[in-house]
């Protein structure tokens, strides 16, 4: 079976017409048909595959459903085609255009519409794109900058450790001299001691005299007062005590990563666009006898 060529949009009169409004009775490419959706007046209005309809198109969509006249009209305010009895019947009073001029001046502006947002898509890409490379770049160098001064902040806590580890054996490697010191002259004292103690031992296994015995005694007494004694009370200590390392510390110390976000603004719905030409606004119309001229009420 020989498919059937679909039509073109009879909006845009450029893209191909894959969709059937059955309210509107034309076809819609999709950019269009979108845009319809998107009206107010035609939000609700329903679609078909235009494959299925296009080929009684010719037939139906140029003919009033409900008078079998051709629709030559456009309701402004039911924003539909109608046709010269339409006017006088539930679209009587409404604002009217040429059906003609109106498809003409949609086509054009929808056209333009669609260029525009084409356009703007077009420039809005090529910012994005330009500005994650550029976001890229600064996130690039906002790193190094952290890794660099992370480095720095290392280094200057790595010297003041060295630092204060090589004080803290200096104090302590004097702290053990003056201990060595102090052992040493507790050492002499006890050795003075002993041979005091030996002289006093013998003192008391020889016979002399008590005489004799007193005078060395004193002079046994003189030497115990000349010998220096050693108190030892309490020795040195040492501790540590770790300065302050919280998150808030730290962070006014590698300082702040800030980012402000894209700004963007999204629109639904589109740009309105209006499918009117010159519009005029009817008085009561009917039809004169000879079934062809419009004759207004006031007339």
């Amino acid at each position: 079976m020989a498919q059937t060529a679909l039509k073109t949009c009879e909006i845009c009169v450029s893209s191909a017409g894959t969709n059937y409004c059955t309210t509107c009775e034309q076809i819609f490419c999709d950019n269009c048909k979108a845009m319809h959706n998107r009206q107010k007046i035609s939000k609700d209005h329903k679609f078909k595959d235009s494959v299925n309809v296009v080929q009684g198109i010719k037939a139906t969509t140029s003919k009033c459903k409900e008078h079998k006249e051709d629709k030559i009209f456009v309701c402004n305010e039911c924003y539909v085609s109608v046709c010269s009895k339409c006017i006088t019947g539930k679209h009587n009073g409404h604002k009217l255009s040429d059906i003609d001029e109106s498809v003409s001046s949609l086509s054009k502006a929808t056209k333009t519409e669609i260029r525009s947002i084409l356009d703007a898509a077009g420039s809005n890409i090529t910012a994005v794109e330009k500005c994650l490379k550029k976001f890229d770049s600064r996130i690039d160098v906002s790193v190094k900058l952290i890794r660099l001064h992370g480095g720095k902040l290392k280094r200057l806590i790595e010297r003041e450790v060295e630092e204060m580890v090589a004080t803290t054996k200096k104090k302590a490697n004097a702290e053990k001299e003056r201990l060595r010191k102090i052992l040493t002259d507790v050492r002499t004292v006890r050795e003075k001691a002993s041979v005091l103690e030996h002289k006093q031992n013998e003192l008391q296994k020889t016979k002399n005299d008590s005489s004799t015995l007193l005078s060395k005694l004193l002079i046994l007494t003189g030497e115990i007062e000349k010998l220096q004694t050693i108190h030892f009370v309490e020795g040195p200590t040492n501790s540590y005590k770790p300065g302050v390392t919280t998150n808030k510390h730290l962070t006014e110390l590698l300082g702040k990563s800030d980012f402000r976000q894209a700004h963007v603004t999204y629109i639904e719905g589109g740009t309105k666009i209006s499918i009117l030409t010159k519009e005029t606004m009817h008085g009561h119309l009917y039809k004169c006898r000879c079934g062809y001229e419009m004759i207004s009420a006031t007339h």
